[in-house]
């Protein structure tokens, strides 16, 4: 009887010592989300409605003159016109070349299929200025090294490509939008179940009947999920029509707000761009809504279930000669504009390919950008910036996703929905809400106040890749802890994390390469003492510095695959093997 007690004794300590730090805890995440995502939406609704000139808190006056301004004026169903189409054009060709590749890899016998899927992952990590600035030394019409060639070549009078057209933006954001399409498509078509493709042969069916008729129409609720999620992500684009639209004459909303919020001469317009803000989250949130119909809709096509099946991919023949020429064509689109950086940065100046210009060739521009002292700064500037940002994503992601996937009452949920809030709200609407919330704050002007923008930015990715990861993890081990004595932050360290180490991992490198590569937070919060090497590369793109561009523009593209490359090649020869 004497050993009772002392059985008893540590578990409800235990479990007193549980309850009181969740019950800490809790309140303190959903406080601290608040802060983080909804007090911006706060103060952008309020700048909507200042009068002209006005900050946030400097008066109390309410007015409807900025939305009469931005939506009395005919060209802004132009704005919004041109944003659906750049949006929905760079979708739907991203998503048909992304489609045919992922056919390719995951369902044929095509050769080299590890390799191809490490060329997409690590063409994820290259920034979508690389894209841009490559394309406008390719297809620029008065010296573009692709039209001077072609013309030349053809005997044509005029260039036959402009750069500068809606066209062409929407073919370069295709394909930049593909490796992350290949990426969400490739669970889709690798988990088909062959025996549906057995029925149609058994009926007569050969292959292309067998793919239109069954396989189609199973696959099309997960294409459009993946539509929907990408065209979410479009109508917020902002680094490539910044670098093209303006010039082409077609301005879109995320451009345009910046161009309202941070002017090259005269006064901010907070309230007009605050305005056209709303107008932006509210065409975000209703594609965020058709998404959520889309991925209800695709429950219903589940065709994998419990019992086990290998996929048999489909022989090729001779036909993998035109796949593999397809893949070339692809991969050759990808590489050409990064091939035009690399050589633009070894001249002094911006020159088209000859034999007198491979003279001219030097490293000059490199030791130039590695000894600036502005860059040096720009990149310690980053190395602060991506690793706090991901560090700090990632500790607040692991806890809060716990609460809401271990916990079931009404305040957990909510943590959950503003968790996911982000995901809704376009990153320069975002930019311009957290600029006026800390305007007259110290950290206005700091590299913190980047950090704590990319943070609320990243929150609704962690969040959805940890939940995903602990759902899979059963309660019980957390449990058999506790009954050891451990605390509910022990079992988070010695347990949890262990177990979750891979994701959090993944994700942790994704947000990585996202924060280096993220121009519109950087730019519309930057000042003379935050700069980072995104801003950097703007800068001296604007002032038409293009040679030392090109050469931090490959530095930095150079230091992201050095982080992601190895991890992801390592994750794609397992997943092969495993597959």
């Amino acid at each position: 009887m004497e050993t009772i007690p002392v059985t008893r004794k540590p578990v409800v300590t235990v479990r007193t010592s549980l309850l009181t730090q969740q019950q800490i805890l809790l309140p303190l995440l959903v406080l601290l989300a608040a802060i983080l995502v909804i007090a911006p939406l706060i103060i952008l609704l309020r700048s909507s409605l200042l009068p002209a000139g006005e900050l946030p808190f400097d008066t109390l006056t309410l007015t409807l003159q900025n939305f009469a301004v931005a939506y009395g004026d005919p060209a802004t169903l132009k704005l919004f016109f041109n944003t659906v189409c750049y949006a929905g054009g760079s979708v739907i060709l991203g998503l048909m070349v992304a489609s045919l590749l992922t056919w390719l890899v995951e369902r044929t016998d095509m050769p080299f299929r590890t390799a191809i899927k490490v060329l997409m992952f690590a063409s994820m990590t290259i920034p979508p200025l690389a894209y841009a600035f490559g394309w406008v030394l390719l297809l620029n019409p008065n010296n573009g090294a692709l039209n001077v060639w072609l013309k030349n070549l053809l005997g044509l009078d005029q260039n036959p490509f402009d750069v500068y057209t809606l066209a062409i933006m929407i073919f370069i954001s295709a394909t930049e939008l593909v490796p992350t399409m290949f990426v969400m498509l490739s669970g889709l078509f690798r988990n088909m179940d062959p025996q549906l493709e057995k029925a149609g042969a058994v009926c007569g069916a050969n292959y292309l009947k067998t793919a239109r008729y069954i396989m189609l129409p199973l696959l099309t609720p997960g294409l459009l999920s993946v539509a929907m999620y990408m065209l979410m992500i479009m109508v917020q684009a902002f680094e490539i029509p910044l670098v093209l639209g303006l010039t082409a004459g077609v301005p879109v909303l995320s451009a345009y707000i910046y161009l309202l919020s941070s002017p090259e001469g005269g006064t901010p317009k907070y309230g007009l761009a605050a305005a056209f803000g709303i107008g932006l989250l509210v065409l975000a949130l209703l594609l965020m809504i058709v998404y959520f119909v889309a991925t209800r809709t695709a429950e219903r096509f589940r065709v994998v279930t419990g019992k086990a099946f290998r996929p048999k991919r489909f022989e090729l023949g001779s036909g993998r000669y035109a796949a593999m020429i397809f893949i070339l064509l692809y991969f050759g689109v990808m590489i050409a504009p990064l091939l035009a950086l690399v050589w633009t940065s070894l001249l002094p100046f911006y020159q088209l390919p000859s034999a007198m210009a491979l003279s001219r060739i030097s490293f000059s521009n490199y030791r130039t950008m590695i000894n600036s002292t502005k860059v040096q700064q720009a990149i310690l500037n980053t190395f602060i910036l991506v690793f706090s940002t991901a560090t700090l994503a990632m500790l607040l992601s692991a806890i809060m996703s716990w609460f809401a996937v271990r916990k079931k009452g009404k305040v957990a949920r909510f943590l959950d929905m503003i968790t996911f809030a982000p995901m809704a709200i376009p990153r320069i609407v975002m930019a311009v809400a957290i600029l006026l919330l800390y305007i007259r704050t110290p950290l206005y002007g700091t590299i913190w106040i980047i950090v704590l923008a990319q943070v609320t930015a990243y929150l609704a990715f962690g969040t959805r890749t940890v939940n995903g990861a602990l759902m899979q993890i059963h309660p019980e081990l957390e449990n058999a802890a506790t009954a050891c004595g451990a605390t509910w932050l022990t079992t988070l360290r010695k347990i949890l994390l262990p177990l979750l180490w891979p994701h959090f991992l993944t994700a942790w490198l994704w947000i990585v390469a996202h924060s280096m590569r993220d121009l519109t937070l950087a730019l519309t919060l930057m000042s003379a003492d935050n700069v980072v090497l995104s801003s950097t590369l703007w800068v001296l793109w604007s002032f038409g510095d293009i040679p030392r561009a090109s050469a931090l523009l490959m530095l930095m593209v150079v230091g992201l695959l050095l982080i992601v490359l190895p991890i992801q090649l390592y994750a794609a020869r397992r997943a092969e093997t495993q597959g």
